[in-house]
């Protein structure tokens, strides 16, 4: 999976390559030998890893984990368009450039309150990926940190104009 750790080490070890740290290293440019009884893996796991290792097979919470990647690559490009999207409308309505702002406002909250829906659709879809890969993967693959409500409250500030309150409505 491609964390934040994950990035900051990649980019570490990416500086200290090409500042040249790993030249003069034993074993440099020949294959890992990895050890069959590897302590990172479940000791009641290890013979049925090493079977599909040997038959170039992963498991299935392998794919799985791409997929939770991707989707949530989707929802942050889905949430960003939508941020982009809502900063032009009310750049065009603010502006004076729309014609009738009445029916701009409401256009643009009826497509911001539509791209809501399918957000959230998107957000529910990953929650069930997640969930399964949850309670398919090893302890050390799992993606605990998923939080739609902290993806929805993003999307909902992208929307320029907040809601009156009751209150704000009676004066």
């Amino acid at each position: 999976m491609d964390t934040p750790p994950d990035r900051r080490a990649r980019r570490r070890l990416d500086e200290a390559a090409a500042a040249g740290l790993f030249e003069g290293t034993a074993g440099r440019g020949k294959p890992l030998r990895l050890t069959p009884d590897d302590p990172n893996v479940p000791a009641d796991l290890r013979l049925a890893f090493r079977l599909m290792r040997d038959a170039n097979v992963s498991p299935p919470w392998v794919a799985l984990a791409r997929e939770v990647e991707q989707a949530l690559d989707d929802i942050r490009r889905h949430l960003a368009r939508h941020e982009r999207r809502m900063r032009e409308l009310r750049e065009a309505l603010v502006s004076g450039r729309a014609a009738d702002f009445k029916d701009a406002f409401k256009s643009a909250r009826e497509l911001h309150c539509r791209q809501r829906r399918e957000f959230e659709r998107l957000l529910d879809e990953t929650r069930q990926k997640v969930d399964k890969l949850s309670a398919s993967a090893p302890d050390g693959a799992q993606r605990v940190m998923f939080r739609p409500s902290a993806f929805l409250e993003r999307f909902d500030a992208a929307w320029p104009w907040p809601e009156r309150t009751e209150d704000q409505r009676r004066q």
